[in-house]
């Protein structure tokens, strides 16, 4: 039996094990479901589909090509990807999961990237948002706003180094493309007049490609929700937490810290909840913490794997690489908690995580929408300072030779 056999025999068990259980907890699957629901109605799809469609629009109109060629100076030296991949990056970083792997799909199936290059964009540009970071879990779980820095700050330097990891990866010969300047205009325009289609079809293909791919993503966010709630009240959970704590020889890993990094290696969100309230030091939290949001989840990953599903990037090696960007983001924590933890932001009214975060912490949709709004433009705003910079920079020293 081959291994392609043996997976879809173990997936057929995992999956009829699930119905299994819906049928026999169907009042709690709906809860479950719901409750996933809620969080896509109130938080995911307000805060997500601005930038989705706004992507779009911009990919259509070339921006992606004006970020080439002004970053590319920066992108290639450092992570040995093309300037593209910069648009993504700041997207990501601003927005958090999946827009990163949205954009550089999408940048594979335009072929701005080599496979290999989208490979290595595909890490770099995997992160959580600084709203999610600082308002969803510093303040809203562990009660602490400060303590925002001290997941924010690890998580984006694990993704760098990840990035600067991912470089090596499968050397290849650097294109013509990426060995001389070129003017950002031209290069924008150029991309428009190869694009062909009217403003008005980008917009309408651009709402389009958001909405589908909101829905999916509310789908996957509905499904592990059930799952991680069907876990917990069948009793699978408790079980294999208790069984991994004999195995683990430490006395200090107990079946509630592992019972939480299972859940985190579900999702996000509900294994944040869990970590928080365990009776730990704070560093110790913040460190599994961290590894969970770097790593993002099941739920995260399944999301990127439906998005790079139409391209050639090989969903193995990201998952790998963002195993290793928990451990760098857990690494990280630990170190520049050491290196401040005589701050006040660690006084015992504050180490204590309440994880008291629900939907409501957010407000309404409308609250979440117009948050992300704002955002977007600042991010739009910093990207036309920066251009016009370099565009000035550009002009005067063409002077001097003309």
């Amino acid at each position: 039996m081959n291994k392609s056999n043996v997976s879809v025999f173990i997936f057929s068990i995992v999956f009829f094990l699930l119905a299994a259980c819906i049928i026999i907890f169907p009042g709690e699957s709906f809860s479950f479901a719901l409750e996933g629901l809620k969080l896509w109605y109130n938080i995911v799809c307000p805060a997500l589909l601005p930038f989705f469609i706004c992507v779009e629009i911009l990919i259509g109109l070339g921006i992606v090509s004006l970020f080439g060629s002004i970053f590319r100076p920066l992108m290639r030296p450092a992570f040995n990807v093309p300037g593209e991949g910069s648009f993504g990056l700041f997207m990501s970083i601003s927005s958090g999961y999946p827009v990163g792997a949205r954009i550089i799909a999408k940048l594979r199936q335009e072929d701005l990237c080599t496979c290999v290059e989208g490979q290595r964009l595909l890490n770099l540009c995997s992160t959580s948002g600084p709203l999610f970071m600082i308002g969803a879990v510093a303040t809203g779980i562990m009660n602490n706003p400060a303590l925002g820095l001290f997941l924010a700050v690890p998580h984006y330097l694990s993704a760098f180094t990840v990035g600067f990891l991912m470089r090596y990866y499968k050397k290849e010969r650097i294109s013509g493309k990426d060995a001389h300047v070129s003017n950002p205009i031209t290069d924008m325009l150029n991309h428009r007049k190869k694009d062909g289609r009217p403003v008005g079809m980008i917009i309408g293909d651009a709402v389009k490609a958001g909405v589908n791919l909101i829905l999916i993503i509310g789908g996957f966010i509905i499904f592990f929700s059930v799952i991680t709630g069907l876990l917990k009240i069948s009793g699978f959970l408790e079980s294999l937490s208790i069984m991994a704590s004999k195995i683990i020889p430490f006395d200090s890993i107990t079946p509630d810290i592992i019972s939480g990094l299972l859940i985190g290696f579900l999702e996000v969100t509900n294994g944040v909840k869990e970590c928080a309230s365990l009776q730990l030091l704070l560093v110790y939290k913040l460190m599994i913490i961290s590894f969970i949001i770097g790593f993002g989840g099941l739920s995260v990953n399944a999301q990127v794997m439906s998005i790079i599903s139409e391209t050639d990037l090989k969903f193995n090696v990201y998952f790998a690489f963002k195993i290793l960007q928990g451990i760098t983001a857990s690494v990280y924590s630990y170190i520049l908690f050491n290196c401040f933890s005589d701050l006040q932001v660690f006084s015992p009214d504050y180490t204590a995580g309440t994880g008291i975060w629900d939907i409501s912490t957010h407000g309404s949709w409308i609250h979440v929408l117009m948050n992300s709004l704002i955002n977007l433009l600042f991010v739009i705003v910093l990207m036309l300072i920066h251009f016009l910079i370099k565009y000035k920079r550009g002009r005067k020293h063409q002077s001097l030779f003309n």
